[in-house]
């Protein structure tokens, strides 16, 4: 091992500027060249683009922003507050509601020009006597629930809508929207069974398009396509079947500062609980990144962080605010004032961390992203 340098004084930072805290930069230009690759793929009539959850975490304004200018008019998202902020940064497109009404009265939706893909049948027969009211129809999406189980009508639902020429007749129908369960899994039986209920149930009903694949969906032949497709993982570069997706460029870095180098003897323990024993004198550099930023505490056992272009292992667990690195392997020419541990790339995406969690990639996405200052460029 090379000799461990003297430590300089440290110099005093501003924690709350950019390059002194924790960020995760996001690139605009790889979010719209996603669209644009699944734009390429789909054989359907519109690729809509899903920014629920303030996009995966990545920030609601700048995507909507982004995809707006690529050509973009279908945007879907949580609630009537996300609406909001779609219509906010691209007034000409339609925001539609994952979570239907949500509590909210539908003249909220007409009032701001969004469309809630409603959810259950009490919902539907909401907007239905409002409309009734007002003699006319209001435009809704009616959520189908083919085998997920979440949300949408069921078969005995939907024939007793079929039943009810009045309540239709006061609904503008812009689409039928479902989901498959096994979205990961294109070879799936389940999926095509759902297929099959999804045009069985339809048929009965008045016309009008139909929404079934995700972003997964797209990679799968085209009579999964439909007439809308809702993409939101491929959009951030984010794989989510077993069959890998092509094309698609991870749009997150994930990095943060040294705030501390020290150097320890052999034998000292390191972390809560001396988590750490050194079996090496080593210099060590606490990183100004934890698990409030969304950081899993497993990361310090299975994750891996890059460091002046060098894998480095993490020692001492993960705090709130911090986790430390070893550096006794990295040139000392190497570390310098201003340098970043990178833990997330796409050198180093969420899907191998995700299945080592167990989890999906998305859950990582997310929870970093709601938990990081957040930083844009390419826009």
């Amino acid at each position: 091992m090379n000799p461990l340098p003297k430590l300089a004084r440290p110099r005093e930072v501003n924690a709350t500027s950019p390059e002194n805290a924790p960020s995760l930069r996001i690139d605009l230009a790889a979010v719209r060249s996603n669209y644009l690759e699944m734009r390429r793929r789909y054989r359907g009539q519109v690729l809509s683009a899903v920014l629920k959850s303030d996009a995966y975490g990545v920030g609601l304004e700048p995507v909507a922003r982004t995809l707006a200018a690529a050509g973009c008019r279908d945007f879907w998202v949580n609630d009537l507050e996300e609406a909001a902020r779609v219509r906010l940064n691209a007034p000409a497109a339609t925001a539609y509601t994952l979570m239907g009404l949500a509590g909210a009265h539908i003249g909220d939706f007409e009032a701001l020009g969004a469309v809630p893909a409603v959810a259950t049948l009490a919902e539907l027969e909401h907007c239905a006597r409002h409309a009734m009211l007002d003699r006319r129809r209001i435009a809704v999406a009616v959520q189908i629930d083919t085998g997920l189980g979440r949300l949408g009508l069921c078969e005995e639902e939907l024939v007793f809508l079929a039943g009810q020429p009045d309540m239709l007749a006061h609904l503008d129908i812009r689409l039928w929207v479902s989901h498959l369960a096994a979205y990961n899994l294109p070879e799936d039986p389940e999926n095509a069974e759902q297929r099959r209920k999804l045009r069985d149930w339809v048929s009965a009903l008045p016309h009008a398009p139909v929404s079934l694949a995700a972003s997964s969906g797209v990679f799968m032949p085209p009579d999964w396509h439909f007439e809308m497709a809702r993409v939101g993982s491929a959009l951030y570069g984010v794989q989510t079947s077993a069959v890998w997706q092509d094309g698609l460029i991870p749009c997150y870095e994930l990095s943060a500062p040294v705030i501390r180098i020290a150097e320890f003897p052999a034998g000292r323990h390191l972390g809560y609980r001396g988590t750490t024993e050194l079996k090496r004198p080593s210099r060590i550099a606490t990183i100004a990144i934890g698990y409030a930023n969304g950081l899993p505490q497993r990361f310090a056992e299975i994750g891996t962080v890059r460091f002046a272009g060098m894998p480095v292992p993490l020692v001492g667990g993960i705090a709130m605010n911090m986790t430390m690195i070893d550096l006794t392997d990295v040139p000392e020419g190497d570390i310098v004032d201003g340098a970043r541990a990178v833990f997330l790339d796409r050198a180093q995406p969420v899907e191998p961390l995700a299945e080592r969690l167990d989890c999906a990639p998305n859950v990582l996405l997310t929870q970093i992203g709601a938990g990081t200052r957040r930083v844009y460029f390419n826009d």
